[in-house]
């Protein structure tokens, strides 16, 4: 009989999920014509979200406007650490 290990069902999530952040995005890489990762992906569209969000928050609140700046702002340096350039 084999020797197996089951790893416990939060490390296989882990593992499947960072797997798949790790991979080439088919779409943001023909767009970039260079390599992006599914993780530069996500946090790209968090970016894109969080200005639109932005540009249409500006019109309502001054408070809803400085509450999306600031997660602009964070989308920002999230992109900056995450690899992107």
């Amino acid at each position: 009989m084999k020797n197996q290990i089951a790893l416990p069902a939060n490390q296989a999530k882990q593992s499947r999920i960072s797997l798949w952040l790790n991979r080439e995005n088919v779409l943001f890489s023909s767009i970039m014509e260079e390599k992006v990762s599914n993780r530069q992906a996500v946090l790209i569209s968090q970016a894109l979200a969080s200005f639109s969000i932005l540009t249409g928050s500006v019109f309502t609140h001054w408070l809803a406007a400085i509450a999306c700046l600031c997660w602009f702002a964070c989308s920002i340096l999230l992109c900056k650490k995450g690899g992107l350039r």
